[in-house]
């Protein structure tokens, strides 16, 4: 389990550590759309 996780972690920290700053820049954009987008409630329940 441990190896698991490790083989699936470590390369997203690698990936991240290469990063510039615009491109830090574009996932916070991507993630407060998508945050943005699951709090207002866009999809199959939004008209309870």
């Amino acid at each position: 389990m441990w190896s698991y996780v490790q083989n699936t972690v470590a390369p997203l920290f690698r990936w991240s550590d290469n990063l510039s700053q615009s491109q830090w820049f574009l996932v916070l954009v991507a993630v407060v759309v998508v945050g943005a987008v699951c709090l207002r409630g866009y999809g199959s329940r939004v008209t309870y």
